[in-house]
């Protein structure tokens, strides 16, 4: 018997069709053998050697019709081993996406927490950046003011120098001063001295000629 009922590959669910395909297979010794050698083989190959059989002219009908009820039963288990792979195809197929989802739902996540760390550390670092920028504006305003001030010492130094420079001249010009200011003050007071005394006589000896006068 070339179908075994046992035989999960085989393709048929019913016990009573492989008996009838059996049968029919049975009735010449190269059914069964053109069955059981070609279970290997792909569907392609086996139509090939179906189709040397059917041409061949020297085997007898019962020969032939035995090998295409052997082709038919391969037929049958060639659909069901590509059932199989199809099933085997979509549920790998189902888990690959399943798998594929499940990556992408990690990647977005991930995506997610490197977009809010990034965000972050923007922040961190505009915040650094404001601060800096703070810093060297108050670094710069001491810096002015600094400068402000030596201006203001060095310009200070400077006319402290002219002063110093300048003193001795100035001293001797306001001594000169003082002493032709006290020559000028003792000519006056000596000219006013004289002039009263001047006044003085003449007033007595115009007194005395009145009093000749008076005499006479």
């Amino acid at each position: 018997m070339a179908l075994n009922p046992e035989d999960p590959s085989g393709g048929f669910q019913h016990d009573t069709v492989m008996a009838f395909i059996n049968e029919k297979m049975a009735r010449h010794v190269k059914g069964p053998e053109f069955y059981l050698e070609n279970t290997s083989l792909s569907w392609a190959e086996v139509e090939d050697k179906l189709r040397g059989i059917l041409e061949d002219s020297e085997l007898p009908s019962e020969a032939k019709e035995a090998c295409a009820w052997g082709c038919l039963a391969l037929g049958l288990r060639f659909a069901h081993k590509q059932r199989q792979l199809h099933t085997c195809r979509v549920q790998w197929l189902h888990n690959f996406c399943k798998l594929h989802k499940s990556a992408a739902q990690t990647l977005a996540s991930n995506l997610r927490e490197l977009t809010e760390q990034k965000e972050m550390e923007r922040k961190e670092a505009a915040y650094h950046l404001r601060l800096t920028q703070a810093k060297l504006e108050e670094v710069q305003k001491e810096r002015d003011l600094l400068r402000w001030k030596l201006f203001r010492a060095e310009l200070e130094f400077a006319r402290e120098q002219e002063r110093v420079e300048e003193g001795p001249g100035l001293a001797t010009v306001s001594g000169a001063g003082t002493e032709r200011a006290g020559e000028e003050e003792d000519v006056a007071e000596a000219a006013t001295t004289t002039a009263t005394t001047g006044g003085a006589a003449g007033g007595g000896g115009r007194q005395k000629d009145a009093e000749g006068r008076g005499r006479i």
